[in-house]
């Protein structure tokens, strides 16, 4: 049965899968966004004249296309393509602070003990009064045992007493991504999946835009905030023309049986 062209309600999300530009290779695909927006301008000037200076001749040019993609889940991997960077998996030194209580080590000596091992020597250890959750004086740290700190006879602090450590540990299992002064956001091929409303049939009509060449804007912002909605990840994408069948194409817009 021949699909025909009909008059088209949207109300649904736009599904993406995103890939490299110059390999086509897939980098990720979200669908779970909350809403996304295809954006169309141009610019618009006439030639003016006679009787109470009139539009004569109108004149169209600078088109542009931008996606705008919201969403309230995020991956590493698109702050990775906001980056301009890899994620790099591995070990890597975590910071760590614990409020503890002093203990005797069983011959009257002070000691703490932390949840975690931590890097480098006594030198990387810092310890501190803890009276009223205010950082008060700073204790000296004799040895470090695995996660054992034993604090030196200069010690000022009482056995029982509260203190708060600082030191950096190894998390042997992580993802790091850098956010570098050079980087930058790749091109890339967009491509979304959606539905329209048939009005006259009832049918849902597949639906399915591929833009040819995309780069995110490097601007974004995540809140972290304990109360109201979940913090929003805003993308956007500047879409650039590519020759398609030797025409300069921004994207195409497919109607298509599912």
């Amino acid at each position: 049965m021949a699909l025909n062209l009909g008059r088209y309600g949207s109300r649904e999300i736009m599904d993406l899968q995103i890939f490299n530009f110059a390999t086509k290779a897939p980098l990720l695909s979200m669908d779970y966004a909350t809403s996304a927006q295809t954006e169309n301008t141009a610019a618009t000037v006439y030639a003016r004249g006679g009787a109470g200076n009139a539009r004569r001749i109108a004149w169209h040019g600078d088109k542009e296309t931008k996606v705008t993609i919201e969403t309230k889940i995020f991956t590493m991997q698109q702050l990775a393509m906001l980056a301009g960077e890899d994620i790099v998996s591995g070990s890597h030194e975590i910071y760590k602070r614990e409020v503890l209580k002093v203990e005797d080590d069983g011959t009257g000596k002070k000691q703490i003990k932390l949840s975690k091992t931590p890097v480098g020597t006594n030198k990387d250890v810092a310890v501190f009064e803890y009276v009223n959750g205010v950082l008060g004086k700073g204790q000296d740290v004799e040895t470090v045992t695995t996660n054992t700190l034993k604090l030196a006879a200069s010690a000022s602090v009482a056995i029982g007493a509260e203190v708060e450590v600082y030191y950096r540990q190894l998390a042997t299992d992580a993802h790091k991504l850098s956010f570098t002064a050079k980087g930058f956001p790749p091109y890339v091929l967009l491509v979304g999946d959606t539905v329209y409303a048939d009005e006259v049939s009832g049918e849902m009509v597949s639906a399915q835009l591929q833009y040819f060449k995309a780069k995110l804007q490097p601007n974004f912002t995540i809140t972290n905030s304990p109360t109201g909605d979940p913090s929003s990840l805003t993308l956007v994408f500047d879409v650039f023309p590519v020759k398609v069948n030797g025409v300069d194409t921004l994207y195409d817009m497919i109607v298509h049986e599912d």
